[in-house]
């Protein structure tokens, strides 16, 4: 698969937000559980790796998600499956 010469080589939190249509927490929240890795230009500035995105939305759907198509690939952007996995995501690792 070759990268799209428009997609940017990383993302920010920000970026990412806009892409997925979620709000910025919600990503950051992803990175801090581990489920979407970054990385860190100095102490303050998150980055993703566009290639890590990438696989992030390759990813199949959840067994625990209501859906019965599982083990297929998902344009999160689109699918309202996957949209509803990551409103999943957001309501666990959101504090209370």
């Amino acid at each position: 698969m070759t990268q799209n010469d428009s997609a940017p080589r990383v993302y920010t939190p920000a970026m990412l937000a806009e892409r997925w249509q979620c709000s910025e927490r919600h990503v950051h929240n992803l990175i801090a559980t581990g489920v979407l890795p970054s990385f860190r230009l100095g102490a303050k500035l998150v980055r993703i790796r566009t290639e890590d995105v990438d696989a992030f939305e390759r990813q199949p759907c959840s067994p625990r998600s209501s859906s019965n198509v599982t083990g297929t690939v998902v344009d999160v952007r689109s699918d309202p499956v996957a949209r509803a996995r990551l409103s999943g995501l957001r309501r666990r690792s959101t504090r209370t």
